[in-house]
């Protein structure tokens, strides 16, 4: 087992180093190779090299038999396979088991999404109301929270890493550090802009108390620190419970608004995936859902035997 955390050790270098991962993905990939040790450590199984197709098989066995969903599986089977990759490369294993190995097949659900009066709402519960200064300053980072998570489809994980200097209210764009810490420019709203406007004179000079650096925070709790990922979490999930709506909602949902409505409004496919930063074009092509009413117009005002003509 010391060889193997050895192993897992060198392996967390190639994935900072060379894959330039993120700390919170390479950590998701560490645990899942850890599991797959355990599981090679209770099969007696004690040289990697003697790990073939048949053991593989009986892995992702075990892993149906303890009730992981078939997407949970499919991720164990991608990390196993860039792990074994990298054995392979490396010369501490002969052959990679995986290669014949194929995925189980993914239960694509289409991702939830606000109508757009209930956006309407959404934004509605979060304007400033409150006469106390200290609730009203929180009322008003919330609503640029909202309008600019709206705007710019972001993830939670890119909004806590946003500084001063990533945003520019006059040309209306926000430079985003997604996934893989590859950077991409979006567009900000006029209404978002604004927001993060009364947000950026009123509200976060009196939370911080100091003037912002480029490199200061742009979101801050109300001690003046950068919101996490739990606090930033937590105002979103406040107003959509609001909402009062029976479908299960959480703070993705408003990437997943953010796209919908970009198609629903005649965006292509391709910009849609720019603007939410997809490597590939089947994450993207998820949203292609539009409404009824769309495709009916389109289909309208496009077939040559269309409704009244």
């Amino acid at each position: 087992m010391d060889a193997n955390l050895k192993i897992l050790g060198e392996y967390r270098n190639f994935l900072k180093n060379q894959k330039n991962l993120s700390d919170k993905t390479i950590l998701n990939y560490l645990a899942d190779c850890d599991r797959f040790f355990k599981y090679l450590g209770s099969a007696y199984i004690t040289d990697l090299a003697h790990i073939d197709v048949r053991v593989m098989r009986e892995y992702l066995a075990s892993l149906y038999e303890a009730g992981y969903a078939r997407s949970t599986i499919a991720r164990h089977l991608a990390c196993l396979r860039s792990l074994f990759k990298y054995l392979y490369q490396c010369r501490i294993v002969e052959t990679n088991p995986l290669l014949l190995l194929h995925a189980p097949k993914k239960v694509r659900r289409l991702p939830q999404f606000l109508y757009r009066q209930e956006v309407e709402q959404l934004l509605e519960q979060a304007r400033p109301t409150q006469t106390q200064p200290d609730s009203r300053l929180l009322e008003i980072r919330n609503l640029a929270v909202l309008e600019l998570f709206y705007s710019s489809g972001l993830r939670i994980g890119e909004a806590v890493q946003i500084n001063i200097g990533d945003i520019d209210l006059e040309m209306r764009s926000l430079i985003i550090k997604g996934k893989g810490r590859k950077e991409r420019m979006a567009p900000i709203g006029r209404q978002a802009a604004g927001a993060i406007g009364s947000y950026l004179s009123q509200a976060r000079p009196a939370l911080v108390g100091s003037p912002p650096d480029r490199s200061d925070p742009l979101f801050v709790n109300w001690r003046g620190k950068r919101l996490s990922t739990r606090g930033l979490y937590e105002i979103i999930m406040k107003y959509l419970r609001g909402l009062g709506v029976a479908r299960n909602l959480t703070p993705h949902v408003l990437r997943h608004t953010f796209a919908t409505h970009l198609l629903e409004g005649g965006a292509d496919l391709r910009s849609v995936q720019e603007l939410l930063g997809h490597a590939r074009m089947s994450s993207t092509q998820i949203y292609t859902h539009v409404s009824g009413e769309r495709i009916k117009k389109v289909y309208e005002a496009a077939h040559p035997r269309a409704f009244g003509k």
